[in-house]
């Protein structure tokens, strides 16, 4: 007994975009409206081309294809100088003096090493230095170092005298526990 098998074949798409056959349907179910299927879709319109555009005009005042004579770099730049638009106004700030002492070592150690919150606030203090002084606020950078330098001298100062205490109180009772446990007769 031989057995043959049939090869159905399927009629031919529909859409030559679409190569299978096309998807089976769903069939309707009980108390569901049937639903309509989605309108067939169009191609999208062809994309028109972007307008030409032109470049730019040529500067005057300058050969074609050199570089404006700008000032090097650290050289402060005034206007009327060449080389700027005309119109353009540059401000240009001079420091005065070194930046202050920030004391953030002096910050960190009391962090680490004292009183943690005062030490948190005195290293925001002295990180307030640099900023305000790269702004150009020389005045409040020095206010900013000055109460750095305080928060991180209340620090240690708080911390030393903590120490201090909690040494003292961990003298006397371990002096008061050795002389309770001597005097009640334990030997």
């Amino acid at each position: 007994m031989e057995d043959t098998k049939k090869e159905e074949a399927y009629p031919p798409a529909q859409d030559p975009a679409y190569p299978g056959p096309p998807p089976p349907e769903y069939p309707t179910q009980e108390g569901y409206p049937t639903q309509q299927g989605y309108p067939p879709q169009q191609g999208y319109p062809p994309q028109q081309a972007y307008p030409q555009q032109q470049g730019y005009p040529p500067q005057q005042g300058y050969a074609a294809g050199q570089p404006p004579p700008y000032p090097g770099p650290g050289q402060p730049q005034y206007a009327g100088q060449p080389g700027q638009a005309p119109g353009q106004v540059v401000i240009v700030r001079t420091v005065q003096g070194a930046p202050p002492q920030d004391h953030m070592i002096f910050a960190i150690f009391v962090t680490l090493c004292c009183c943690l919150p005062c030490g948190i606030v005195a290293i925001v203090k002295s990180s307030e230095v640099r900023s305000r002084f790269a702004a150009g606020d020389n005045p409040g950078a020095e206010e900013s170092a000055q109460s750095a330098k305080k928060w991180a001298m209340a620090g240690l100062i708080g911390g030393i005298v903590t120490d201090v205490v909690v040494g003292i109180i961990i003298v006397i009772y371990y002096v008061v526990i050795l002389a309770s446990i001597s005097g009640s007769g334990y030997k």
